[in-house]
């Protein structure tokens, strides 16, 4: 180990030494989340800890136990799970009111109850003080000491916390509807990003994320979605009970031709396409046209199975943080759940409906041994290595294609609960009216661009 340590203190005058680093102490980690100061910046409203005035999923409910209380991070704010003597999983502020330290680090000494590893003040599951060990049973804190509590709520396994300051909502409010089904049956993974949740949501929708980001996925890789959409108009979104964003197919002036068919005289996405000012052709191969002779067909013959049903306002980009789709026999949820200003906590769920337990079985199996990492590893990790080192306080200016991305914006900061709301919002660095018009115009024309044989 000596003659590495000694070889490592000189390997920066070897060729190439100047690599240790070349990005400082950063080196390839997401830069620190950091909140635009620019008052005409619709991103400087937007709370960096997420909205607060909603439930949020917090941890399976079969991992809190009896003897231990567990400490979890949400929205900037620390809490501390324990069992009631009930049974039920409660939520108080991780935060001992007599000298401010962690319930989290305390015990269960008896069943139901929580008590506090500096002074053992013990609290029950409304967050009262019902014992002060260190002071004897005669203890004047007993009824005179609370801790704060969060309502919770568990379904189908999971426990779920409201973070905000005022009367909670109807849990049917924030939570899908799966969870309050008979037989809605839902799969659960997690994942973390290190990077601000805004930025974890603003490019589910994104019009050309696919073309780029996920162009070699496993998903993209059957399809023409490697390839496609590629134009510049991308989709136009609109709200749905100032609760969720939906995007929608766009045509142009002769109605028959949408984002992904903009460029094309056949309706029929070409693999390359020519790219004048620089003499060349994207994608630069074609090694695609091997298989998708085979995959096409067989994707297309699924496409008309029925999707998973459900109220529309539950299909989008839905506050306070989720992206939701529904394919041929699931529904798609990804949360995004704010741990602290740059870190997010991914919450997976893959929701389908069965009436057998052999059917309940197969989409448990073809969730573990497929989905879950087709869809939420290799798919959306694409999106968090592409996108986590998007900085907030710079100007940026934004494209037709954009759209999404503003009406996100905008739906979170005049829409969401407890956020202030003023008179005179500001708009995001490019002007929306002028997207609007730059996109109604492209929306309109009837030629197209010539594209290369497909």
């Amino acid at each position: 180990m000596g003659l590495l340590k000694a070889l490592s203190k000189v390997r920066g005058g070897y060729p190439g030494g100047w690599r240790q680093y070349a990005r400082g102490y950063q080196g390839n980690k997401t830069p620190a989340f950091q909140q635009s100061s620019d008052p005409k910046d619709r991103r400087s409203l937007i709370p960096p800890t997420g909205l607060r005035e909603y439930w949020y999923p917090a941890v399976p409910d079969k991992d809190i136990g009896w003897k231990k209380p567990t400490g979890l991070r949400l929205l900037g704010e620390d809490i501390t799970l324990f069992r009631d003597k009930k049974g039920q999983v409660q939520a108080l502020w991780d935060y001992c009111p007599h000298r401010g330290v962690y319930l989290s680090w305390g015990d269960c000494f008896w069943k139901g109850y929580l008590s506090c590893a500096y002074h053992g003040a013990t609290f029950d599951g409304e967050g009262e003080c019902v014992e002060f060990i260190t002071e004897g049973p005669d203890s004047k804190m007993v009824g005179q000491l609370k801790a704060k509590k969060f309502p919770t709520v568990t379904l189908k396994g999971l426990v779920f916390v409201w973070m905000g300051k005022g009367e909670p909502v109807p849990p049917e409010e924030d939570i899908p509807p799966e969870f309050f089904q008979e037989d809605g049956q839902v799969l659960i993974a997690w994942r973390y990003w290190d990077c601000n949740w805004m930025v974890a949501l603003e490019n589910a929708y994104d019009a050309h994320v696919g073309f780029m980001v996920h162009r070699n996925s496993i998903s993209a890789l059957r399809t023409r979605l490697g390839v496609a959409p590629r134009s510049p108009i991308g989709s136009r979104p609109r709200v749905v009970n100032d609760i969720t964003i939906v995007p929608t197919r766009v045509t142009g002036g002769n109605g028959s031709r949408d984002s992904r068919a903009y460029y094309n005289r056949d309706k029929k996405q070409s693999l390359q396409m020519y790219y004048p000012r620089i003499d060349a052709k994207w994608p630069k191969h074609t090694w695609r046209r091997l298989w998708l002779w085979f995959t096409e067909p067989m994707d297309r013959k699924m496409l008309k199975h029925s999707l998973f049903e459900t109220n529309e306002e539950w299909v989008g980009q839905r506050l306070p943080g989720m992206v939701r789709n529904d394919y041929r026999d699931h529904m798609y949820t990804r949360w995004v759940i704010p741990v602290e200003p740059s870190l997010s906590r991914l919450v997976y769920f893959h929701s389908a409906r069965h009436k057998t337990a052999l059917g309940r079985f197969y989409e448990a199996a073809k969730f573990h041994l497929f989905h879950n990492f087709i869809h939420h590893f290799n798919f959306s990790d694409q999106d968090y290595d592409a996108q986590r080192s998007a900085r907030y306080q710079y100007p940026e200016y934004l494209s037709a294609t954009d759209l999404s991305v503003v009406q996100l914006r905008k739906l979170v900061t005049e829409q969401a609960r407890g956020v202030k709301k003023t008179n005179a919002m500001p708009e995001v660095t490019a002007s929306e009216e002028s997207m609007l018009e730059a996109y109604q115009e492209l929306e309109a024309q009837d030629t197209n661009a010539p594209t290369s044989a497909g």
